[in-house]
């Protein structure tokens, strides 16, 4: 019998301060991300406490409620009372809203890094999708399950491909959203950048110009940054535009204007620009992962829980994947979140151990689970932090794994960060990878393990159950 979310999606409701409060709302794989009017009527402490909330988590512009991998049967549920799904919010063509008020008392480090996640996040689960197939495909080389030439292997390769190579579209879907532009114009822009006619022409060769103004011969398949850096600028030309079109015209003018302005840019300035950014970042990445790279590892790895705990994670997120995207391999922030997810999930699991409280060894270990396949904010959250005690078992054995890592020059050929990252070490460097890989996912889990259990005592006895720690169930199931 499928479980029935509406109580608690009315108590959030309720605990954000009614949905008279709510712009918006949307998920990631764990979170509730509120676009609230008034962030101060909601009532923290009210909704930790309701069963199946792990806890709350405020940024500048968003109010998120961090629940598990149950998140989307949550999520709809809510949508269901109507409040406006931040995924389909219909953008006009004109964008002449009043900045939020939010936005404008934000730093400006702080409103790249939440356009950044906001950009980044709804491509979560086609990104681990395709990774996935990645996975399978290098597992069906290295064991001969099929030849490179076979057409299933072909049309596997394709799919696996697909969410990178066609990043720029999903990319411009989600910051159009962002950035209040006209998402088909956007998409369209971004779709100039891997058009067939444009990508064999820069094969050909041949000279490209637009009025004799000379184009780069750049492509443009599975880059982050052109397309960010292009719909940000769009949201200024629709907004200029707009304000000369007379009104009578607008819904003739404006559009094309936009896209006659737009695509030139893009292709002469913008395109070029975003290019060598990646291929810079990339450059940068491989001057980390140099003779102090092991240091960059072990810092990265210790220190990754903090960084989920601010969301910058997602701002990491378009590094690692221009350095994909350069080289076809990375060796820095994702196997410094391998070594930091997995130490989370066995310093949860340690935990769950040590405690009496049956409650809490169903949370540890469920958590955990979950942690070790890559979602770490419900052991994060709904033990390691809470407690604290676990959560330096975890950074300790990070930190011992990323060291390493890092030594050792253990490479991820398939963007992973999971325990499934061990089908994914398979590639140019050969068995030793592998063999490292290995030693460094064993590591992480023997020694958050070892550390939490040492670490942590049984004191939660003789603390009375909160409602949420005795009815919170989180499925391990991603």
């Amino acid at each position: 019998m499928a479980k029935d979310y509406s109580k608690l999606a009315r108590d959030i409701v309720a605990g954000v301060g009614g949905q008279d409060n709510i712009n918006s709302l949307v998920h990631c794989a764990t979170r509730l991300r509120f676009d609230l009017k008034d962030d101060k009527k909601a009532n923290q402490d009210a909704i930790e406490n309701l069963a199946g909330v792990v806890t709350v988590v405020e940024t500048p512009t968003q109010y998120q409620v961090v629940i598990g991998n149950e998140v989307e049967h949550v999520f709809n549920a809510i949508i269901k009372l109507g409040v406006t799904n931040g995924d389909f919010d219909a953008t006009s063509t004109t964008t002449t809203d009043t900045p939020d008020k939010k936005e404008n008392n934000q730093s400006i480090f702080g409103k790249i890094i939440d356009a950044i996640t906001a950009c980044m996040t709804p491509m979560i689960p086609a990104l681990t999708a395709a990774g996935m197939i990645k996975v399978i495909l290098s597992l069906a080389t290295t064991f001969k399950w099929m030849s490179t030439a076979a057409p299933t292997y072909r049309v596997l390769n394709i799919m696996g491909d697909s969410a990178f190579y066609f990043m720029p579209i999903l990319l411009a879907i989600n910051a159009a959203k962002r950035f209040k532009v006209n998402t088909s114009l956007a998409v369209i822009v971004a779709g100039i950048f891997l058009h067939p006619g444009f990508t064999s022409w820069v094969a050909s060769g041949k000279p490209i110009s637009f009025l004799s103004v000379p184009i780069a011969p750049d492509t443009y398949a599975a880059t982050v940054i052109p397309a960010l850096l292009m719909v940000w600028i769009m949201s200024y030309i629709e907004r200029g535009v707009d304000r000369v079109t007379p009104s009578s015209l607008k819904i003739i003018l404006n559009p094309t204007l936009v896209l006659l302005i737009s695509a030139p840019i893009a292709l002469i300035v913008v395109g070029p620009l975003g290019t060598y950014a990646g291929a810079g970042l990339a450059w940068v990445i491989n001057i980390l992962q140099g003779r102090l790279g092991f240091i960059m590892v072990t810092l990265l790895a210790a220190g990754m829980p903090f960084i989920v705990m601010t969301g910058m994670h997602h701002a990491l997120t378009p590094i690692f994947l221009s350095t994909f995207a350069a080289t076809g391999h990375e060796s820095l922030i994702l196997v410094a979140q391998v070594c930091s997810n997995l130490a989370q999930g066995a310093a949860a699991l340690a935990f769950g151990l040590k405690t009496k409280k049956t409650n809490l060894k169903s949370l540890a270990t469920s958590s955990g689970i979950s942690a070790i396949m890559g979602i770490t904010e419900p052991a994060m959250y709904g033990i390691n932090l809470k407690y604290k005690k676990p959560l330096i078992g975890a950074v300790i054995g990070a930190s011992v794994s990323g060291l390493y890592a890092g030594l050792m020059g253990v490479t991820l050929y398939v963007p992973q960060n999971s325990f499934m990252a061990i089908l994914g070490l398979n590639g140019a460097k050969g068995l030793p990878n592998v063999i490292n890989g290995v030693i460094m996912m064993i590591l992480s889990l023997t020694v958050s393990f070892v550390a939490s259990l040492i670490l942590s005592d049984d004191k939660t006895k003789k603390q009375p159950a909160t409602k949420k720690e005795t009815n919170l169930n989180i499925s391990t199931v991603n």
